[in-house]
């Protein structure tokens, strides 16, 4: 019994190493560029804190968290509230009621 204590003291350190290594948010997450293609045709769009710019056309919208999950995105007086997912680190889906756009970042 004895020799249990140091396997289980030592499997307790690594769960709770584990547990202390976190995720980035998803607020964190979209930072940054990402490419999509709306209604066939390839856009950049650039994710900061609070809006998200589209530079080929010289236009930004803001958009704010409403939880953990959901953006809500001013497009000039319409509002489109979105569900954020990532399958990675490098590809993003938002779904609303508009539909479903899969985004992928811009290195």
């Amino acid at each position: 019994m004895n020799c249990l204590r140091p396997i289980v003291a030592a499997a307790a350190l690594f769960i709770l190493a584990a547990c202390a290594v976190s995720m980035p948010s998803k607020q964190e997450m979209i930072l940054g560029r990402w490419q999509a293609d709306f209604q066939g045709q390839s856009i950049v769009l650039n994710y900061s804190a609070t809006e998200v710019s589209v530079d080929s056309f010289g236009v930004s919208f803001p958009y704010s968290w409403l939880d953990d999950d959901r953006i809500r995105l001013d497009a000039m007086g319409q509002e489109v509230i979105s569900t954020v997912e990532f399958v990675s680190p490098n590809e993003m889906v938002q779904r609303s009621n508009q539909g479903v756009q899969t985004l992928r970042r811009v290195q």
